[in-house]
């Protein structure tokens, strides 16, 4: 038993154990103002994908390794923030014990890992290296980044502009265009909480009419009306944009568009609206699931209108079968969808219900009559918007 434990000793599975424990240590520096902050390993994690975006003059690979090492010190230590009042040189008396800690776990198993992590932390704290000096700012850049994130996961209503005086730390040409760029997406971002644009998801299930009932609204009171899934194809099909290919290779294969960027195409559809004078959206059977709908409040705004067109599933399958000649085997697809919807729905309906201003409508008439009940529930919506003002 003693001999496994000392083999247990020499192997590098207490390094590792320890390494684990970073990704349980929250970065104290948040905990202020965010109650669930991201961990230790996660800064490190992002920073060393910086790492890779080093400049022609850095050694990309040590830059990455500088950054996986430099913060390795805290699974011992703690992460000891600013206002601690603990002094630097303390704090770096404290780190290279945790470092000195780190070697002798390695030392055994692999003292060479051991003398290239301490050999690293102290080129970082140094910081006389070129690769040293731009992950030090990388640091810096990375918590601005990770303070505008907690920004629009809060919807604007947590105070981080304590952290933008980091912003004064970005001294390299690469840094200061990227500051640039992250402060023009943060001006953005809070214009966007400042001005609100009204739009209206129309949910229900296939069949339900969601087109028909867009159309009409669209028709009668000039709204734009978008549907996310023809918006990916004409962007599939656009030899001008980006991500052209990607977006049809996705549809071709059947697999979702990344949520950031289907929402990305969305915003600028509206918006776009916006500008052509259409003042309210419809986006047709949107959100699908709760990625959509979190993504939207996060990157758009955060309370919308809903219209829920609810229709049973004998009604929901009488529709299809009319629409589609599709036999037997159609017939029990479309059965499994809609049987489907409620469990797929539930969260999203209930999030848009208490985050928004929301209403269910009965589709189980003919389309007149279902576009009666629809047409009230959008005057209702605008009437609220109206006393909104």
């Amino acid at each position: 038993m003693e001999s496994d434990l000392a083999d247990l000793d020499n192997s590098p599975l207490p390094f590792l154990h320890l390494m684990g424990s970073l990704k349980r240590l929250p970065r104290t520096g948040w905990l202020r103002t965010i109650e669930n902050p991201e961990s230790v390993a996660a800064h490190m994690y992002r920073l060393s994908l910086m790492g890779m975006l080093a400049p022609d003059n850095t050694n990309m690979e040590r830059c990455i390794f500088l950054a996986l090492c430099h913060d390795m010190a805290e699974s011992v230590v703690g992460d000891i923030p600013t206002f601690a009042g603990v002094t630097k040189e303390h704090k770096y008396k404290l780190e290279d014990f945790g470092i000195l800690y780190i070697e002798s776990l390695l030392a055994t198993s692999n003292p060479a890992a051991g003398k290239k992590i301490r050999n690293a932390w102290v080129e970082y704290e140094e910081c006389k290296t070129p690769e040293a000096r731009f992950v030090r700012e990388m640091d810096k850049f990375e918590c601005l980044i990770q303070a505008h994130e907690y920004e629009q996961m809060t919807f604007g209503e947590k105070d981080l502009e304590e952290f933008q005086g980091l912003s004064s730390k970005i001294s390299s040409f690469e840094g200061k265009r990227w500051m640039k760029l992250l402060q023009q997406e943060r001006e953005a971002h809070f214009a966007k909480r400042s001005q609100r644009t009204h739009v209206i998801f129309v949910i229900g299930g296939p069949g339900a009419g969601k087109g028909t009932q867009c159309a009409l609204l669209s028709e009668e009171f000039g709204f734009q009306s978008i549907d996310l899934d023809e918006l990916l194809r004409e962007k599939a099909d656009d030899p001008t944009y980006s991500h052209a290919k990607f977006i049809r290779r996705c549809i071709e294969e059947d697999v979702q568009v990344p949520v950031q960027l289907a929402i990305s195409l969305l915003e600028a559809k509206i918006n776009k609206g916006v500008r052509e004078g259409k003042s309210w959206s419809l986006v047709c059977g949107f959100p699908k699931n709760m990625e959509h709908l979190i993504e939207f409040q996060e990157k758009v705004q955060k309370t919308n209108y809903a219209l829920l067109l609810s229709c049973s599933p004998e009604e929901l399958l009488r529709r299809s079968q009319e629409q589609h000649s599709n036999g037997a085997d159609g017939a029990s697809d479309v059965l499994r969808r809609t049987r489907d919807i409620p469990v797929q729905n539930a969260e999203v309906q209930n999030c848009l219900a208490i985050d928004g201003y929301f209403s269910r409508v009965n589709g189980d008439g003919s389309v007149a009559e279902v576009y009666g009940l629809v047409k009230n529930a959008v005057k209702g919506f605008v009437q609220h918007a109206e006393e909104g003002k």
